[in-house]
């Protein structure tokens, strides 16, 4: 956490409205491809308007506020060019932000973050309220939504799937299933780590059917299915490890217990279960669980848990909680085998 100590407190608040306004702006030129267009080298203004689209001097005056932040750099001709801070807007950058910065810009972000009153009120997921009926459903509907926040899933894993694979041995598995993988890029860094575990990408039909990209090399050598369902009612039997990457914070326990009995259930002797979820811990501090807590309060009604949180929740699916470990990454994983008959 960033020390406030020599702010002044009104000053503070007023930086953070701020920042919401700024936010915006970043969304903009990652709507329009700016920092792409900037690739190549500076672009004067009637040159961007004319690749975008939109009206130059309103372009002019978003990129001149971005640039008084260092994003961009505008020279005495009004010409712009890319800067460092500016690299990550890019669609084909290594670490590629512009997915979140179209998840943050899209309609169904703005007007459910503008209902966190009513999931305060009632404790019930504003998402539902606002669009009648929930998240996921809804994605299932909205196909071009689906993609803008499948990219986010996937370009955060492509971000923190090394650190995930290095952190644990997944070399003594042979079966690893999983468990709602999206575009696989967490088991593609899996894989790509440990030669001897065979993978499956397990998630919904409109999922698993236009996986693409890293993924590819994997299923062509044999090494990966791809097996299409749906995780609350079953997963593909005979696993020996079954991955869950962010999946049980998004459900209430009631939800989550199942997808966990499930995978109980159809695992191979002697198999368990790796949750990668964020951990809250002991405090506030250092932490950026407690905000993920209340995006998953208006989305999904579902949250971020607490070690004691994920151990009970385990347990109730039969499940033992053995370790903890952390990552890199803002993620842990938390190993879990069936529990024994003392342990029910």
């Amino acid at each position: 956490m960033a020390d406030t100590s020599a702010v002044e407190p009104t000053e503070y608040l007023r930086r953070l409205f701020d920042d919401v306004e700024f936010c915006y702006l970043v969304v903009v030129a990652a709507q329009l491809g700016v920092a792409d267009l900037l690739a190549s080298g500076p672009q004067s203004m009637a040159d961007l308007s004319a690749a975008t689209g939109v009206d130059a001097q309103s372009l002019y005056r978003v990129l001149r506020a971005l640039a008084s932040r260092g994003l961009f750099r505008e020279d005495d001709d009004q010409r712009f060019s890319l800067t460092t801070l500016a690299e990550p807007l890019r669609q084909d950058a290594a670490h590629s932000i512009r997915p979140q910065a179209l998840w943050s810009g899209s309609e169904a972000y703005r007007r459910t973050w503008g209902h966190l009153a009513y999931s305060v009120r009632t404790g019930e997921p504003a998402f539902d309220h606002v669009y009648g009926k929930p998240f996921f459903d809804y994605l299932v509907e909205q196909p071009a939504f689906a993609k803008i926040f499948n990219d986010v899933m996937t370009s955060a894993s492509s971000d923190e799937g090394a650190s995930i694979a290095a952190a644990h041995d997944f070399s003594g598995y042979r079966r690893i299933v999983d468990v709602g993988g999206g575009h696989g890029a967490l088991l593609t860094a899996v894989l790509d780590r440990h030669p001897g575990p065979l993978g499956v990408l397990f998630d919904l039909p409109d999922v698993v059917e236009t996986v693409h990209g890293a993924i590819d090399s994997h299923v062509a050598a044999g090494r990966v299915e791809k097996v299409a369902g749906d995780f609350s009612e079953a997963v593909p039997r005979g696993g020996d490890a079954y991955l869950l990457k962010w999946i049980v914070h998004d459900w209430d326990d009631e939800a989550a217990i199942r997808i966990l009995t499930n995978c109980r259930t159809a695992m191979a002797p002697a198999g368990k279960v790796l949750l990668v979820e964020v951990v809250i811990p002991q405090g506030t501090a250092g932490t950026d669980a407690t905000r993920l807590d209340t995006t998953m309060l208006v989305f999904t009604g579902s949250r971020e848990r607490t070690e004691r949180e994920y151990r009970d929740l385990l347990h109730r699916a039969g499940l033992t909680l053995l370790t903890i470990t952390p990552t890199a990454s803002p993620f842990s994983i938390l190993e879990a085998t069936p529990a024994q008959d003392g342990q029910r």
